[in-house]
């Protein structure tokens, strides 16, 4: 999966998320709705073999994330104004607190962070540093106070995209996600709205 980025002008620079200069994500503002394709591999501590899923993904800039899961089930979580939602395979929904899906709401608000060009939104939850320049960087999430119960760090790798993303938690399993296939010029479709308003 792939997020268009301008991350680290600024060569082997160390970064705090609270200083990051409003060039560095001016280009993400310029992109109003994003869509593209992952691959996702979870590695449990207690498994022998990763488990593997795929699907897409909606980064629509001011108004959330559709985070929808294809293979091997289809799961869609929906991460809007009004809060977190799940769409089962049925089509039913359900509505969710953070505490019901910790890591997915996290990621979800680190997501729209990325889509809006707004480190500050991370700051009350992780420490936000990076190094590399724009050909190739990589920033590290560390979390702060309650997120360090199910977060031990949250990796992003890429040059002048988002290539991927590496979420280790504290138990040793971690998740990672490989972007393709992505594309800004298509609008939000009224499915896609609608699942945004949570209608």
């Amino acid at each position: 999966m792939k997020i268009p980025l301008t991350l680290l002008f600024l060569p082997a620079a160390v970064l705090q998320g609270q200083a990051l200069p409003g060039n560095l994500t001016a280009h993400l503002k310029e992109a109003v709705c994003i869509h593209l394709d992952f691959v996702q591999t979870r590695t449990l501590a207690a498994l022998s073999r990763p488990l593997k899923a795929s699907g897409s993904m909606v980064l629509a800039r001011d108004k959330g994330v559709i985070w929808a899961l294809r293979r091997p089930v289809a799961l869609t979580y929906v991460m809007g104004p009004k809060g977190l939602m799940v769409v089962n395979g049925d089509g039913s929904k359900e509505r969710k607190t953070a505490r019901d899906a910790p890591v997915v709401a996290q990621m979800g608000q680190i997501f729209q962070a990325l889509a809006q060009g707004d480190w500050h939104v991370l700051d009350s939850f992780f420490t936000v540093t990076g190094e590399g320049d724009p050909g190739r960087w990589e920033v590290n999430l560390l979390p702060n106070g309650p997120a360090s119960a199910f977060v031990k760090r949250i990796r992003l790798n890429g040059g002048r995209f988002i290539d991927r993303v590496r979420i280790e938690e504290p138990a040793g399993d971690r998740t990672e996600l490989v972007f393709q296939h992505q594309t800004m010029a298509a609008p939000l479709t009224g499915a896609e709205a609608a699942l945004l308003t949570q209608e």
